[in-house]
């Protein structure tokens, strides 16, 4: 696959883009968080409309006076936005900003506007990827298009002929960057997105894309953050009988599912403890990855040569439901999936079990706070936000992402921020 780097047209910045512009830390000041109101429902629950946990961030942002900006379909979506969220009791104030750009789906940290900065004046710039919908399909097809074209459509937007594509393909859940020229990717997930392309490539990619000086590769995700049409589901044993979990449009191993950084040196990571992975074999596949995972980054120095500081933090209980054909996401996910990497198991019109992609390591951190998940075990609650708190020096708000999560994603997944700068 051929690297398709470059910028609109050839002006005489090109040169500063390419060598000056790099990706800050998401713990570095924000001038505003972008998020997608979603359009279409996944579940017929009224406890699982993804709607409630993307207004229960915006609620956080505006009461934090954090500027948001969100982006509906057109005129007539951000009037149904504001309907919704009257009537459910949503009070947002003047930070959050309705905005007419159709985004395709909610999860804008995959395939949203990656902004860069000019560390020595402050410049923003707007990146992109190539994207595939989390490899279930391809480049060419015309939602892969419009998620392609998304950031540049962000760029226009604001005024900003400042671009740089990457001709590779990535989602923004999977690049976990320090800010310092460290970035860490699972490494196995980068190049299922590019078959056929070779590491060297891909690594290169990421280099002039970001800005980064170092990409160190991790391997696996979580075992429940499965590749629902390549992968077979996940055997687990309920009640005295063995069910089969399937992913419901999970990515494959999306670092941010277990990984964040808290500052140049310090990361987030997820942590099995050695009793849960004894009682449970999703826990036990997760207590060797991400083991692994930590023994990596015990090894390994940022940009400067200096050993990181690895914080763990707990995982949340697995969970999963029963989904049948009556849901959009049996009948319009689900099934249309088939055979397909499930060895012929999948019986069309049979209900099966749906794994929960839950991680309290999938959480924003913006100004003055953090916006972590909370799953109703008070004492790993607790736990995290006193952690996340210690690990970020500011506030920790917790939500319960959960519906979210049944479709895929968390809250780090469908926000992505703005650093401060100019435009």
């Amino acid at each position: 696959m051929a690297l398709e780097m470059g910028l609109r047209g050839a002006t005489s910045a090109e040169h500063e883009l390419n060598s000056e512009f790099v990706v800050p830390g998401e713990y570095e000041p924000h001038a505003a968080v972008w998020l997608a109101w979603p359009t279409f429902r996944w579940f017929t629950a009224p406890e699982l409309d993804d709607r409630r946990t993307v207004a229960d961030i915006l609620q956080v942002l505006s009461d934090r006076g954090v500027p948001a900006k969100l982006m509906c379909e057109d005129r007539r979506g951000i009037q149904a936005a504001e309907l919704w969220l009257a009537r459910n009791g949503y009070s947002l104030g003047p930070a959050v900003q309705m905005l007419p750009i159709p985004a395709v789906d909610i999860w804008v940290r995959d395939y949203g506007p990656i902004f860069l900065k000019d560390p020595a004046t402050g410049r923003l710039a707007i990146a992109s990827y190539r994207q595939n919908q989390w490899g279930y399909s391809t480049v060419s097809d015309p939602i892969s298009v419009q998620m392609t074209e998304l950031p540049e459509q962000v760029a226009d937007f604001l005024g900003n002929d400042r671009v740089r594509r990457a001709g590779v393909v990535s989602e923004g859940g999977n690049r976990i960057c320090n800010g310092d020229g460290v970035l860490l990717v699972n490494r196995t997930l980068e190049m299922q997105r590019n078959p056929g392309t070779p590491w060297e490539e891909i690594e290169a990619a990421h280099r002039n894309t970001l800005g980064v000086t170092r990409v160190i590769g991790l391997n696996g995700g979580l075992r429940e953050d499965l590749q629902a049409n390549t992968e077979a589901p996940i055997p687990y044993f309920h009640a005295d009988e063995i069910i089969r979990l399937y992913g419901a449009q999970s990515t494959g191993g999306h670092a941010d599912e277990f990984c964040q950084f808290a500052g140049p040196n310090r990361i987030v990571l997820a942590e099995v403890t050695e009793r849960e992975a004894a009682a449970d074999p999703i826990m036990a596949a997760n207590y060797a990855r991400l083991e692994e995972v930590n023994r990596t980054l015990s090894e390994a120095t940022d940009a400067h040569g200096n050993p990181f500081e690895v914080v763990r933090i707990p995982v949340p209980d697995i969970d999963y439901m029963r989904v049948g054909p009556g849901e959009p996401m049996y009948s319009e996910f689900l099934a249309r999936l088939g055979g397909v990497g499930r060895s012929g198991e999948f019986t069309e019109g049979q209900p099966v079990h749906v794994v929960k992609c839950a991680s309290y390591v999938n959480y924003l951190v913006t100004n003055g706070v953090v916006i972590a998940p909370r799953y109703g075990n008070a004492e790993k609650d607790d736990a995290v936000a006193r952690i996340l708190q210690a690990a970020y020096d500011r506030d920790v708000v917790q939500i319960d992402p959960t519906p979210i999560n049944y479709v895929g994603g968390g809250i780090h997944c469908v926000t992505q921020q703005q650093p401060a700068g100019a435009l």
